[in-house]
């Protein structure tokens, strides 16, 4: 085989890796053609260190793509790096402002390319229709395909002001299920008609607005394919490809995801996404090997399972983003001036008592996710910043004990509950009902994750939502909830 087939397999892969330090064979395969490398919460201790990471693989080959997901909300791999954690897509579509979308997309990719991260994977333009919905949630800008492509489109924009590439996903569209694709694999069985009308809309609007990469999906949808997005050739080519005239960079989510990797390999995966169609596979977990994985579409031209010339094609389009990002110009950030209005709007929109410094906050919230973390411990903890006299408990799971020992602690003290897309958790909506009917004194429910919660919540019942759990929202809560009566 030749050199140039080794340099095209390897320029189709996006990797993770361990540490926030570049390891050896890292810059190796970098030097060797690796098309891209993804970064995670463990690749990030503060900004100096994600700067000179990023300027040590580049040092290795100019042209690499450095990507990060970065969507905004509960959720930021870069929380130590960056002050201004951007907004939840869905408080963005709730104040529907697009000016504002675009300032926030605009702040946050422009600290990404300080960083020297050039591939900014977001937005999520999967339209949330489904209250069910264990993993989209307030990474959607909203429950209509019009919100959210007029939202997709003002983000990309964003995204490319600050001179870097924007990444729509998951492809079809992940908003219509009841599984985690990391846990299991979806399926929708909607027409196509209603695929169009719905899923593929803000995919269709985005496209047209110049989104540099698509993600797909680990997801079926039957009325095009018995195979999940990420391995079919109909969505990735002749859907995406060929029906909404993509030409940009096909990168798949992360392949070790349980929804491909429950009935094969991550090697055989890698190898039928670019057989799809796909222009990188991504293998997101820290122990990837490139030169493997390299060596497995090597193997896989040489015996006929793959062509050389899709693999050509996958690289080259890589390649090319990579090109076209080193001429572009850089418009600098608003220093997290959009998400300071998004939480000042967020407040002013609603009402809000004062209870005083010494609350007790009962965090009920969703379980820690494989995949990733928040980047606080929980509402008490945004609450003890601005009242110290306050106190508080997280909950993820169903918990007697630990809900007993906070209604009596909160005895005599104003009860702040929150809750996140508790209309999807039975045992949350169980937790809420009894916390306010045994409660004597001032109590308040905060709806920190999808606003769909609101409904739930009794109507004697004082209420706000957060459309997510961004700490700066958070914090301007805080303080007008704890503020003196």
């Amino acid at each position: 085989m030749s050199d140039q087939l080794d340099r095209d397999a390897a320029g189709a892969l996006i990797v993770g890796f361990t540490g926030t330090t570049a390891p050896d064979d890292l810059r190796r395969a970098v030097a060797a053609g690796l098309g891209a490398v993804i970064l995670f919460t463990r690749n990030v201790s503060d900004a100096d260190q994600v700067a000179a990471l990023t300027a040590s693989l580049r040092a290795e080959r100019p042209d690499l793509l450095i990507a990060i997901d970065h969507e905004g909300g509960e959720f930021s791999h870069l929380a130590p790096a960056n002050p201004w954690p951007l907004a939840s897509p869905r408080s963005l579509g709730e104040l529907d402002d697009v000016d504002l979308t675009r300032s926030s997309a605009r702040d946050a990719a422009a600290t990404l390319a300080s960083l020297g991260i050039d591939l900014m994977l977001a937005p999520s333009v999967d339209v949330n229709s489904n209250p069910a919905n264990p993993i989209i949630s307030t990474r959607s800008f909203g429950t209509t395909a019009a919100t959210v492509s007029r939202h997709g489109v003002a983000f990309v924009e964003g995204v490319h002001e600050a001179g870097i590439a924007a990444c729509p996903k998951h492809f079809p569209g992940h908003g219509d299920v009841a599984v985690d694709s990391h846990l299991a694999l979806p399926r929708v069985d909607r027409s196509i008609e209603q695929v169009t009308a719905v899923e593929l809309a803000p995919f269709k609007a985005t496209i047209d607005a110049g989104a540099d990469v698509i993600m797909s999906a680990h997801i079926i949808f039957s009325a095009y394919d018995d195979q999940p997005a990420t391995l079919s050739r109909r969505i990735l080519h002749g859907l995406l490809r060929e029906e909404l005239g993509f030409t940009g960079v096909i990168t798949t989510d992360a392949l070790e995801m349980q929804a491909i990797t429950a009935t094969r390999s991550i090697e055989h995966a890698t190898v039928a996404s670019i057989r799809a169609g796909a222009d990188l596979a991504m293998i997101a977990i820290g122990e990837a090997d490139p030169r493997a994985l390299t060596a497995g579409l090597v193997e896989a031209v040489g015996n006929g399972s793959l062509d050389a010339s899709r693999l050509s094609d996958a690289a080259g389009r890589v390649r090319s983003l990579a090109a076209s990002l080193a001429g572009r110009d850089r418009k600098p950030g608003y220093d997290g001036a959009p998400i300071r209005e998004v939480a000042a709007r967020t407040v002013d929109r609603q009402e809000f008592p004062g209870l005083g410094g010494s609350p007790y906050i009962v965090d009920l919230t969703q379980g820690l996710h494989p995949a990733w973390n928040p980047y606080f411990s929980g509402l008490p903890e945004v609450f003890a910043k601005v009242a110290p006299g306050s106190a508080g408990v997280v909950l993820r799971s169903e918990d007697a004990a630990g809900l007993s020992e906070a209604q009596a602690a909160a005895i005599g003290r104003p009860l702040i509950v929150a809750v996140q897309d508790a209309v999807r958790t039975p045992w949350m909506r169980a937790a809420l009902q009894e916390l306010l009917e045994s409660h004597e004194g001032d109590v308040f429910v905060l709806c920190t994750g999808i606003p769909e919660d609101r409904a739930i919540v009794p109507a004697d019942v004082p209420t706000a939502v957060t459309y997510g759990r961004n700490l700066v929202v958070l914090e301007a809560i805080a303080q007008v909830l704890t503020r003196v009566p």
